[in-house]
């Protein structure tokens, strides 16, 4: 282990780049992330993780959860914070920067699919919504599985795309909704399971040879009136929706929708007095077997 971090250290420079290169939905990300920071911390609380461990945060974003998972592992632990964009990594260094953990957090850029790092070499590896994402996630876990130590954690924090957030709509619309969404969702992707990879991770991480496979559900719910964060996350969250669904669903449908998402319409959705908000996720952990 020691010899494969001392490789490890070498490789951690990457060029910056400038946060317009951000992906579009940075800013969305990173409000759920602040809205969602206390149910966040829970969930990495629960991580069978110990101090002085290594740890992989695999499309690691902004770098919010490589921060929590460097307060686990304590001072002489190490979060290798991963991502393919230049542009996340410059942004969670600048916040690692400003963090206590900041000299315990590695940054390298890399893709999930050929990952640049030695066989078994992080006592846990984490990936958080975003293994639905790719073409072949079976074939991304095993390659997470393959910089895992034997005996160590495989933790995918995720959701089904479509039954992530549960919200007020008329039931009718919502039908609807849902139908165009997929619709949608399907012209992006041939493998339909691709966006229910919530439920899914159960037999994936069987398939993939983990072991001792835990799957636990999280939820959490917000109420009127929303944080700003919270608004801009949601805001965000169905302007993306109403992009999905335009094209399929039924003129009237569509303009009954257009009114609930007009800000200064009084039937608006995030006005309501009465709004709950919920917001279903799924944390999955394996167990790598000590003869792999």
């Amino acid at each position: 282990m020691t010899t494969s971090l001392r490789v490890l250290e070498t490789r951690v420079a990457h060029p910056l780049a400038p946060i317009e290169q951000l992906p579009a939905d940075a800013l969305m990300v990173s409000a759920y992330h602040r809205a969602h920071a206390q149910e966040l911390h829970g969930i990495i609380a629960d991580l069978p993780l110990h101090p002085n461990q290594h740890v992989l945060d695999m499309a690691c974003g902004d770098g919010t959860y490589a921060r929590m998972l460097a307060e686990r592992v304590g001072p002489y632990g190490t979060v290798t914070a991963v991502d393919r964009s230049p542009a996340y990594l410059h942004l969670a260094q600048q916040h690692a920067a400003e963090s206590p953990q900041r000299n315990q957090i590695r940054f390298q850029q890399g893709d999930i699919a050929r990952l640049p790092f030695d066989y078994a070499l992080f006592d846990l590896v984490w990936c958080a919504q975003n293994l639905y994402t790719l073409p072949d996630p079976q074939l991304a876990l095993r390659e997470l599985i393959r910089v895992t130590r034997p005996g160590g954690t495989v933790a995918i924090f995720e959701h089904d795309l479509l039954h992530h957030l549960v919200l007020p709509w008329p039931a009718e619309l919502e039908l609807e909704l849902r139908q165009a969404q997929f619709k949608s969702l399907q012209r992006e992707s041939s493998s339909a399971g691709a966006f229910y990879g919530g439920r899914d991770l159960t037999r994936l991480f069987i398939e993939s040879g983990l072991q001792d496979c835990v799957v636990t559900p999280y939820s959490s719910s917000r109420t009127a009136p929303l944080s700003a964060d919270e608004r801009l996350f949601l805001s965000a969250y169905l302007e993306g929706l109403r992009e999905r669904a335009r094209p399929y669903l039924p003129l009237a449908s569509y303009q009954h929708m257009q009114t609930l998402l007009n800000p200064s319409s009084p039937d608006a959705l995030l006005n309501q007095p009465t709004l709950t908000v919920t917001y279903i996720n799924f944390l999955a952990c394996g167990r790598k077997p000590a003869s792999r």
